[in-house]
């Protein structure tokens, strides 16, 4: 700090070098003091302000202007002005009393999050058959930041999160689209659009996108969350003159490999490399630009929940919507 000060002195009195060098270094109280004064304008409402009497400001301005060996203010019986040199001065020194008040809160976070403990239950919506917009490997960097908190995760499907949550089970559940229920807290994350995944076979595999028009007649597997995916889905299509055939498909991949394969069907996926691997007999086709169908993914949480560790599970997951967005996924 005294070595940004000294620079920024040199700047403008650089006649005096060696004289600072020699004199004491300035502290924070003082720049604070000063800086405090010319935005009140007296010592006594500076001295208010910073709960410190008003001769403890005027010794700490006088010290400063001391150690500086440069006019500061220009004091009368009614007010205190800054000079020009200490108007400037003082928007420096402003910039770096805020710099280190970030530096102070960056290392309340760090020290925050090296001690703070707790447990803490998450649901996340999840499906191991149809693609997932957060995987369970996506918590490993919070687990490794924060070694003192244990956050117990849960997969299944959105609406057993949502119950999960309502039931008092989980302190928290990420969930495909927004709730309304009372007293539900519900933080938006991220949406993710969705796919449609065909055999090869199929007459549409060779369109870049697909109109929902196209899918009159095409069986297809009834969304796993029935709370919301299913009603938007079965919106859309209905939108677009399309009667949805919907079919309810078992949650094991050899039987969604068949409904593919045997049945000439399709189902909504999420962008999600994994399903290369889980189905090498299909494609994974976009819907077209005039029909997205976009579903929000989001944290819900009880309005009354206490548990001291919840905001730090917030914030990481905000934190990861936000690279999850960047880098497209």
């Amino acid at each position: 700090m005294a070595c940004l000060l000294l620079t920024f002195y040199d700047k403008f009195e650089p006649s005096k070098i060696q004289q600072r060098q020699e004199s004491r270094p300035v502290n924070i109280n003082q720049l604070e003091y000063f800086v405090t004064t010319v935005r009140c304008g007296s010592y006594s409402l500076a001295a208010r302000e910073l709960f410190v009497a008003p001769q403890t400001v005027a010794k700490a301005v006088n010290d400063l202007e001391r150690e500086l060996n440069v006019s500061l203010c220009r004091r009368s019986s009614r007010s205190i002005e800054p000079t020009p040199f200490g108007q400037v001065f003082s928007t420096r020194a402003s910039e770096i009393l805020y710099r280190l008040t970030e530096l102070e809160s960056l290392a309340k976070r760090q020290t925050l999050s090296q001690t703070e403990e707790g447990v803490a239950m998450l649901a996340v919506a999840y499906s191991p058959h149809r693609g997932n917009a957060i995987s369970p490997s996506d918590f490993a960097p919070f687990d490794r930041k924060h070694p003192r908190i244990r956050l117990s995760r849960t997969y299944r499907p959105s609406g057993a999160c949502l119950a999960a949550l309502e039931e008092g089970v989980v302190d928290a559940a990420i969930v495909a689209g927004r709730t309304t229920r009372p007293n539900i807290v519900c933080t938006r994350l991220l949406s993710f659009p969705l796919s449609l995944a065909i055999s090869r076979n199929h007459p549409l595999a060779r369109q870049d996108s697909i109109d929902f028009e196209d899918l009159q007649g095409t069986p297809i597997a009834e969304p796993e969350d029935l709370r919301y995916c299913h009603n938007v889905i079965a919106d859309r299509l209905l939108a677009q003159g399309v009667e949805p055939i919907f079919t309810a498909v078992p949650p094991h991949v050899t039987d969604h490999r068949r409904f593919l394969d045997e049945k000439r069907g399709a189902f909504f996926v999420v962008n999600d490399p994994a399903l290369v691997a889980l189905y090498p007999e299909a494609v994974t086709v976009p819907v077209a630009p005039e029909d997205p169908v976009s579903i929000p993914l989001c944290l819900a949480y009880a309005q009354n929940n206490e548990n001291r560790v919840l905001p730090t599970v917030e914030s990481y997951l905000i934190n990861l919507a936000a690279r999850i967005r960047k880098q497209g996924r």
